[in-house]
C-alpha cells in the first residue's frame, strides 16, 4: 500500500497534465484518433502549409492580421496565401550541416504549384514569406527559383525542428490527396 501512495503524486500530476488542456497532450490524442486515410470521412489535414507575404507597413486591417513569431516578437502578414499545401505532391526533410536539430525543406510541386510558386518568387524576389503551418508561425524564407535540374523539386531554407520537419514530410502526400481526389471518387456517392 506504500508503494501506491508513494506513485500517488507521480499518476495526479500526470492526470493533471493529461486533461489541463496541454496543447501537446491534445494534439496527440487527435492525432491518434484521426484517419490516417486521404479518401475517408474522419481524415482531417496535418501540417498543413501556407506561405503569406510579409507586410512592412500595415494598411489593410481586413486583409492584414499580426502573428506571434515567438519571444514576444509579432510580424503583419496578408491572410491571402500566396501558397498552400494543396500543391505539394511530396516533401523532403534536410538536416543542416553542423546543426542536425535544424531542417531546410525541399518540396515536389504538381504543375499549378509551379505556376504558383513561380509568381510567389517572381513577386517577392529577395524578400522573405512567411510559412505557417497548422496556422502557427514555423518561421521566414525567401523564396527560390524552380531548379531547372531538379524539375519539380523547391528549396526552402527556412529552418524548422525535428517534429515538424518529420510532421510534414510524413502528410505532404496525404494532404495532397485529400486536397486533389481522383476524379473517379467524385462520382462515389451518387
Amino acid at each position: 500500500m506504500k508503494k501506491f501512495f508513494d506513485l500517488l503524486p507521480a499518476v495526479i500530476l500526470t492526470g493533471v497534465l493529461f486533461f489541463s488542456g496541454c496543447e501537446v497532450f491534445q494534439e496527440a490524442l487527435q492525432e491518434s484518433y484521426a484517419s490516417e486515410d486521404p479518401s475517408s470521412d474522419e481524415y482531417e489535414t496535418r501540417f498543413n502549409i501556407g506561405v503569406f507575404q510579409i507586410i512592412n507597413y500595415p494598411r489593410a486591417s481586413n486583409l492584414e492580421k499580426e502573428i506571434d513569431i515567438g519571444n514576444g516578437e509579432t510580424i503583419c502578414i496578408n491572410t491571402n496565401a500566396l501558397f498552400h499545401s494543396k500543391r505539394i505532391r511530396a516533401a523532403r526533410a534536410i538536416p543542416r550541416p553542423g546543426n542536425p536539430d535544424v531542417y531546410d525543406l525541399e518540396f515536389r510541386l504538381d504543375r499549378m504549384g509551379k505556376t504558383q510558386w513561380m509568381m510567389l518568387h517572381g513577386s517577392n524576389r529577395g524578400r522573405e514569406v512567411a510559412m505557417m503551418v497548422d496556422n502557427r508561425f514555423a518561421g521566414t524564407f525567401v523564396p527560390a527559383s524552380l531548379d531547372d535540374g531538379a524539375k519539380d523539386w523547391v528549396k526552402l531554407r527556412i529552418g524548422v525542428d525535428v517534429y515538424t520537419a518529420k510532421g510534414i514530410v510524413k502528410f505532404a502526400r496525404k494532404n495532397y490527396d485529400y486536397y486533389n481526389p481522383e476524379a473517379k471518387s467524385w462520382f462515389s456517392n451518387l
